[in-house]
């Protein structure tokens, strides 16, 4: 696929998915074998049903999430994004009068493609600010990711 194809996957996928919580959408821009390396699941699920977790998971934590892409560019069929993640916290998301009640997460994505869907995954964010914007405020970080890098290497 061309690389402008592949872009337009990923947007479709970042609004329907993560904007939107179409989750159904994930079994078609995903491959039955995708892996998302380091995500909230990365050694319990892989294929869609990865994303559709973690979309869920984060859309109840913060119901108005919303992504924004910064930047992207692509090399070959590998995708990467810069990304914005904004939301209003549960305590009351309808409340856009409290600007000191919007969390933002900032975040940088590798997808990778094939046949016009997203193979894998790499994305590194701030996982402090999230987890401050649950309410943490500290916590001893211990790498839960039990699998190798990944079945395959990086972009």
């Amino acid at each position: 696929m061309s690389a402008s194809a592949n872009e337009t996957v990923v947007l479709r996928a970042i609004d329907a998915i993560w904007n939107r919580g179409d989750l159904d959408v994930a079994d078609e821009l995903f491959a039955a074998d995708y892996v998302n390396h380091g995500g909230l699941v990365a050694d319990l699920v892989d294929g869609p049903e990865s994303i559709k977790f973690s979309a869920a998971f984060y859309r109840v934590a913060f119901p108005t999430l919303h992504v924004t892409v910064e930047e992207m560019t692509t090399h070959g069929n590998i995708v990467r994004f810069r990304w914005t993640a904004a939301a209003r916290s549960v305590d009351d998301p309808k409340d856009e009068s409290v600007a000191a009640n919007q969390q933002l997460l900032t975040g940088i994505t590798r997808s990778r493609l094939a046949s016009g869907r997203i193979t894998e995954s790499w994305t590194d964010w701030d996982r402090t600010a999230m987890l401050h914007a649950l309410g943490v405020e500290s916590v001893q970080v211990v790498p839960i990711n039990a699998r190798p890098f990944g079945r395959r290497t990086p972009p």
